[in-house]
């Protein structure tokens, strides 16, 4: 039997008192899940999943039905406020402002990329680049080899890609390439005067009240397009209901819903996940989902009226967390009202709020400890860019003082048995080397951190939580040397730091 609308409606109180609310919340209602068909086991069943996994590390879980938030995760050492990097993610939000450039009339799919960019147009070019399409950019079909890596070394990325030669006639051969999003994102900031960004800020964060996102700039001063876009989970999960919703939003078209159908269909088959423009189908029926590296999602699922946000920072390639949220709670999803659940709601809301990331396990101190206290050691030239390490007690803890390579000094807190936040005065470890990498995202950035001694050995896990990345370092002292063996989060050869006390 069905319990009084009265009940239901204390119990969903009750769900959204326990529930941690900050950045865009205030936009997004919360609902009991049961009140949108979800078991709050099912809920449970996924977050366990999700949290016990080896291979990954979860950041931010945000699950919307009919618009409201059923379930969300910000596991400590990260929090409901914090931005997190998306990666390819960044692709949808591209698309969807070539589809503003063509409800304007500015271009066409079917124009040849090059006419926006006459200067190319000589008798030295590949006679093929006059074929490429639009829509072959849009579906990775453009017969450019895939020359990631230039953004590391190149100054002027479009002169450098549209000067090459082709690999393939465009149009027939699919070759996934973040390049051919950054020449999109160029496109748009031709034809409009203003970048992607600012584009997307007028026509369409602007009017959903989404004011948190800031994206790379290339050394031209283009958004980067193919990866780079910065927000919260709350924003993401906000721009998958406007997809969801065809590209309204409260009664307004902020973006063809012709334009939204035509990115999410299928343009490109393949042999795992078929592509449409700058986004993927899913696995299971008719979902549709944003992906960016090391497992950031939004997935739209039409059927259920549903968009669920993942970020995280796994080493699996995805597939195994997506599938785990399909068979909790997405497959299972009733479309309506079930009966609740009091004890159990109250125990996932219990859940959601003292999620944590597991800390190190050791000892609180070591005979080394008194030892190192005070000492400066100055570093030799490292992947992390750090020039020395300082240790001190504080509070009955540590804290690690980092000069980096611009010299400018951040004391990160060490907590022991608990994460410790700290603001850096610099920018967070990053997977990413291109030239110009952080122009456009400002901080301040923070880190989560904590300590344990193991042996004479110290053991330090730093998260950078408005970010992705996280290291492992155990700081090995002999007399005045010390030797760090340092390992990332992300899929990488771990590496070693030795350094002298000065």
């Amino acid at each position: 039997m069905k319990l009084h609308k009265s009940i239901v409606a204390v119990l969903v109180c009750l769900v959204a008192l326990l529930l941690p609310i900050g950045g865009n919340a205030a936009k997004l209602e919360k609902t009991a899940p049961t009140s949108v068909g979800i078991e709050p086991k099912q809920f449970m069943l996924m977050y366990d999943s999700l949290m016990s996994s080896d291979l990954t590390e979860i950041h931010h879980v945000v699950v919307l039905v009919d618009g409201k938030i059923a379930g969300e995760l910000h596991p400590k050492p990260f929090r409901v406020e914090d931005r997190h990097t998306l990666y390819s993610v960044s692709k949808t939000f591209v698309a969807v402002a070539v589809g503003l450039a063509i409800d304007d009339g500015l271009i066409s799919v079917e124009d040849p990329f090059v006419k926006y960019f006459p200067q190319y147009i000589n008798d030295s070019i590949d006679v093929r680049l006059r074929d490429i399409k639009v829509k072959d950019m849009l579906t990775m079909q453009s017969g450019f080899k895939t020359a990631t890596s230039m953004r590391n070394n190149q100054e002027h990325w479009t002169d450098f890609y549209l000067t090459r030669p082709l690999v393939a006639d465009p149009g027939t051969k699919y070759s996934y390439d973040s390049i051919e999003t950054y020449l999109l994102s160029a496109l748009v900031q031709k034809v409009t005067g203003k970048t992607v960004l600012e584009l997307l800020n007028e026509r369409i964060f602007g009017p959903m009240g989404v004011t948190d996102v800031e994206w790379e700039l290339c050394p031209e001063g283009v958004n980067v397009g193919g990866w780079g876009i910065y927000m919260s989970s709350h924003s993401q999960a906000l721009f998958g209901q406007l997809l969801l919703q065809g590209g309204e939003w409260n009664g307004k078209q902020l973006v063809s819903r012709e334009w939204v159908k035509e990115m999410m269909s299928v343009h490109v088959v393949r042999d795992a996940n078929d592509y449409g423009y700058q986004i993927w189908l899913c696995e299971y029926p008719g979902a549709w989902r944003a992906d960016g590296a090391f497992g950031q999602y939004i997935i739209i699922v039409p059927q259920k009226n549903m968009v669920v946000v993942l970020n995280q920072c796994s080493r699996s390639k995805g597939f195994p967390e997506r599938s785990n949220i399909w068979h909790t709670v997405v497959k299972n999803a009733l479309n309506c009202a079930i009966d609740a659940k009091p004890d159990e709601l109250k125990e996932l809301a219990e859940y959601e709020k003292n999620a944590s990331l597991p800390v190190l396990k050791g000892d609180k101190s070591s005979a080394v400890a008194e030892k190192i206290n005070g000492k400066t050691f100055a570093l030799d030239k490292n992947k992390l860019g750090w020039q020395s390490v300082k240790f001190r007690t504080v509070g009955g803890g540590y804290a690690m003082e980092v000069v980096d390579a611009e010299g400018k000094k951040s004391t990160i807190n060490l907590g022991f048995e608990d994460w410790a936040m700290s603001q850096l005065a610099g920018y967070p470890h990053y997977s990413i080397l291109a030239k110009n990498r952080f122009a456009g995202v400002t901080g301040p950035f923070y880190t989560g951190s904590c300590y344990a001694w193991n042996a004479d050995v110290l053991d330090v896990k730093i998260h950078y939580v408005n970010w992705i990345t996280a290291l492992k370092l155990s700081f090995k002292f002999d007399g005045d040397k010390v030797e760090i063996n340092v390992s990332e989060n992300y899929p990488s050869k771990p590496f070693v730091i030795q350094g002298k006390r000065k």
